[in-house]
């Protein structure tokens, strides 16, 4: 009771920008902010390290799946990856390294949950809270993506498990996995990353694969010292590998808005991966996916395949029914022996809790506001939420890219939004509900030609109602345009 009073009482630190997050996107604001010379910014984090989603996710065999020169941000190259795709703790070492940098390593607070952020109709200004200190902002700006927060399940039973049990998101290190009995739920993305990883190690592995996904190879190897040195003395040189690679994507934007050519240019290989890699005829056609590949997310691996063909690993197509003492049992009633149950699950991508603590003007939250159907202008701004700039925010990324190139565009738009507000000496500016809307009707236009659909399969890149709430459909060098001038227009300013 004593501390809830001292919290109420508490004389707020004032600040002109309050980032919550030290990803690549917070990291990203920061510096762009920093250039264009505000400097009052500070960055909550609750892990402790820097690197967002790639600090506070560890599992064994987390690598990125799209190339490391693409997986960068354009105004902080890395020559020292050390693959062709990055494995995880070079990526969170990079993007530690990009705050130092910088120098702006003193501006981020590890180790700090935000508890509570509203906006102050009477102040103007944003009031964030943690367990110890309370914030008011001028500028709010979250930037904790939407691959944070791990997807715990509840299956009968789970709360009477005599074994381990966690998400490969909080993975166990403690916990030795070597001559045990695990199940694995789930075959998406991290699954397909850490299963081939512990297969080895493990006596017997049960794989839950209810909806099989496609799994395309990737041209993966070690860097080549001498690219590493090339690059290190030519910055300029990578950076135009890096540019070249992302526009070499930009023709295939055509072919996703095309379902039939689609299939016709991405099947065969996914079908080609199955049988190099399955010998049995039966488990090739259970592993064959029945969705268009790109309604779900594209997956890469080249040791996915080889791992479920193992004699030590049993792959059931089916889902988990329930959780006993000492094992689970399937949709068929069948019960398997486990020592180890791994959730891999995914994340709390639609509806990260973050959403529900950040409340606008009228008193509602993100979650209240939207009811599970998001909606922004260009992924950063949310009508009734002023002077916020949302990061990787509904229809934010690319549909070829990177998140990196994604969160630097944004923060080019939200540092130069930033500057002009307070050059004109304008207090707030909202984005006006009109020109969210036409954004919005104008993308589900392009949306409706693309195979991320209900009517196609279940992916989470759809919303409660079915609509992609994550991809925007156009071009790269059109959306960096758009991100590179502020329109003032766009919103209501009050002076």
């Amino acid at each position: 009771m004593k501390t809830n009073t001292a919290k109420s009482t508490q004389k707020p630190l004032a600040v002109d920008v309050l980032i919550i997050g030290a990803g690549p996107s917070g990291l990203s604001t920061c510096i762009k902010l920093k250039e264009q010379g505000i400097h009052d910014t500070v960055i909550l984090d609750l892990a402790n390290r820097i690197g967002g989603t790639w600090a506070l996710n560890d599992y064994p065999g987390l690598f990125c799946d799209v190339p490391s020169e693409m997986y960068s941000l354009g105004f902080a190259p890395n020559p020292n990856w050390s693959r062709t795709y990055a494995p995880q703790a070079e990526i969170q070492q990079y993007l530690e390294d990009v705050a130092h940098q910088f120098n702006i390593v003193d501006q981020v607070k590890l180790n700090t949950k935000v508890t509570d952020a509203r906006w102050d109709s009477t102040a103007q200004r944003w009031l964030i809270s943690t367990a110890d200190q309370l914030y008011s902002a001028k500028f709010f700006v979250p930037a904790t993506g939407f691959i944070g927060e791990a997807k715990m399940p509840e299956f009968p039973g789970q709360d009477t498990f005599g074994g381990t049990m966690f998400h490969s998101g909080m993975w166990n290190h403690e916990y030795d996995l070597t001559g045990k009995r695990v199940a694995v739920i789930g075959s998406g993305a991290s699954a397909i990353q850490f299963l081939p990883m512990i297969q080895p190690l493990v006596k017997e592995l049960i794989s839950f694969q209810r909806t099989p996904s496609w799994v395309l190879p990737k041209p993966d190897f070690a860097m080549p010292k001498v690219i590493n040195k090339l690059f290190k003395f030519a910055p300029t040189l990578q950076k135009a590998v890096r540019e070249s690679a992302l526009l070499s994507l930009e023709p295939s934007l055509p072919i996703f808005m095309n379902i039939n050519v689609l299939r016709a240019a991405t099947h065969p290989l996914g079908l080609l991966n199955i049988r190099l890699n399955i010998a049995d005829p039966i488990m090739r056609e259970k592993l064959t996916p029945d969705h268009t590949l790109g309604c779900k997310r594209p997956m890469f691996s080249n040791s996915w395949y080889g791992a479920l063909a193992k004699p030590n690993v049993n792959v059931l197509f089916q889902g988990l029914e329930r959780i006993t003492e000492t094992g689970v049992v399937a949709e068929d009633g069948t019960e398997y022996p486990v020592d180890a149950i791994i959730f891999g699950t995914g994340y709390a991508v639609a509806e990260p809790a973050i959403y529900r603590i950040i409340k606008g003007e009228d008193g509602r939250s993100l979650s209240d506001t939207w009811q599970g159907n998001p909606r922004a202008y260009m992924g950063v701004s949310v009508h009734g939420f002023p002077n916020m700039f949302m990061m990787l925010g509904p229809n934010s990324q690319n549909t070829v890219g990177s998140v990196m190139w994604t969160a630097e565009q944004q923060s080019i738009y939200i540092s130069k939004a930033i500057k002009a507000i307070q050059n004109n000496a304008t207090k707030v500016v909202d984005v006006k509900k009109e020109v969210q809307d036409k954004f919005n009707t104008d993308i589900d236009k392009r949306l409706n030609r693309m195979p991320v659909r209900a009517d196609f399969c279940k992916s989470y890149y759809l919303d409660a109602s079915g609509r992609n709430h994550i991809i925007w459909p156009e071009y790269g060098f059109v959306i960096k345009h758009k991100m590179s001038h502020f329109k003032p227009s766009d919103y209501d300013v009050t002076p």
